[in-house]
């Protein structure tokens, strides 16, 4: 199943005066923990379609936007950007940071579309949905297994409140620009990736304590909730 996945890049150049920010959102043909490389040409296509939609955004947060991308291409060693922070209180605050270092590092919220194991369990990934870039105070990879951990622990029924709350909007709202509509489903897919990860990382401490019956019927509601939800994608 695909899912959103964080990778690392670089931040290169802040000029806190004018608000301009370059960097990589990723660098190409970096194996990384994960065991994935991500190769040229990787982001061509979703450049092509929705290059304009993509936004500077801060902690692979949907609801903290930081600026807008006035360049996204791939160059030789990765996806290049050029972001214009506006200079509200947040996007202040966030140049500030830049400044001195406490935020280094870039990283982007993707999707893999076509993608090769070799006979190491290497994945090269060809192809993806970019979604968003972000500056970051954690490297791309811990930033994945924060995701992975809040996954286990996520309470079931805050995600299906949320989830069944973007889904009434979708039905609900009666204009949706392209640009919501694209963090909308930026916003469900990362709910659809918790999910998944929750339906297969079942925690110990959980069941710990807990007799058999009790550990099952609670098993079985989570699981239920998990079904009902993927279902829904």
């Amino acid at each position: 199943m695909n899912g959103i996945i964080f990778k690392q890049g670089e931040l290169k150049d802040v000029d806190d005066n004018l608000g301009i920010v370059s960097g990589y959102g990723s660098i190409f043909g970096n194996l990384d923990s994960d065991n994935d490389i991500i190769v040229k040409g990787a982001y061509k296509r979703t450049i092509k379609n929705n290059g304009k939609r993509v936004k500077y955004i801060y902690n692979h947060q949907i609801d903290k936007p930081i600026g807008k991308m006035k360049e996204l291409y791939e160059d030789e060693k990765g996806l290049k950007f050029v972001a214009e922070i506006p200079k509200t209180t947040f996007g202040k605050e966030v140049l500030e940071l830049m400044k001195y270092g406490v935020i280094d590092e870039n990283s982007v919220g993707i999707m893999p579309i076509k993608k090769d194991y070799n006979d190491d369990g290497v994945r090269t990934i060809k192809e993806v949905k970019l979604y968003e870039i972000s500056a970051v105070t954690l490297a791309a990879n811990d930033q994945a297994k924060i995701l992975e951990v809040k996954a286990s622990k996520k309470d079931s029924e805050f995600i299906t409140k949320r989830f069944n709350s973007l889904i009434k909007f979708i039905k609900n709202a009666e204009c949706v620009t392209d640009e919501l509509g694209f963090s909308v489903e930026y916003e469900l897919e990362l709910l659809k990736s918790l999910i998944a990860r929750g339906n297969t990382h079942q925690s110990e401490e959980k069941t710990r304590g807990k007799t058999h019956s009790e550990s099952n019927k609670e098993k079985t509601k989570t699981d239920s909730i998990y079904k009902y939800m993927l279902n829904k994608f």
